[in-house]
């Protein structure tokens, strides 16, 4: 089986890297033959956008069959999807340690992977009103009519901001006195 892991440097004994698309390097490892390959990922990391879907495809075109990472983001986990690679996310600790627990059959990812906290239940808040909180306040609802004037009348003429569109409002009845 060939599997891959993100790392933070290129070695077995680097950490498990917490980002997919943008990881620093790729270590893939045929478990049958031992073979490892360095991956180098610097175009992933410079990358502006598609750095997930890219790595992606790059572990698709090396065989890899399962991928241990931090975590992937939803484009990239359909490619992965698509290319039939198994995707184990929340791991962390060095490569070497993960890839003896993956060979001697003791690996659980959900020991790897950190259990969320639960939120508390979120007690419901009830509407209050204006009149409930305003004293003296109008009560509002059926058979009340509001009407208002609204934000303004509006009367504004300038354009502002020195456009030359100033639309005065003199009535040229003044006389100049010098």
């Amino acid at each position: 089986m060939i599997i891959a892991f993100t790392a933070m440097e290129n070695s077995l004994e680097a950490a498990i890297d917490p980002r997919f698309g943008r990881a620093a390097f790729y270590i893939i490892v045929d478990t049958t033959t031992d073979d490892v390959t360095i991956h180098d990922n610097s175009d992933g990391i410079n990358a502006s956008n598609g750095a997930g879907t890219g790595a992606a495809q790059t572990l698709s075109e090396y065989g890899v069959e399962e991928l241990y990472t931090g975590r992937v983001g939803p484009k990239a986990a359909d490619v992965l999807d698509k290319a039939n690679i198994r995707y184990h996310e929340n791991i962390v600790g060095p490569v070497q340690k993960i890839l003896n627990q993956i060979k001697s059959g003791n690996f659980n990812p959900q020991s790897t992977t950190p259990t969320p906290p639960v939120p508390p239940p979120v007690k419901p808040v009830e509407p209050m009103t204006t009149a409930a909180t305003c004293p003296g306040a109008i009560p509002s609802g059926m058979g009340y009519r509001m009407t208002g004037q609204g934000q303004g009348l509006g009367h504004g003429m300038g354009a502002g901001r020195k456009a030359g569109r100033g639309q005065g409002m003199g009535r040229g009845r003044g006389t100049c006195h010098r």
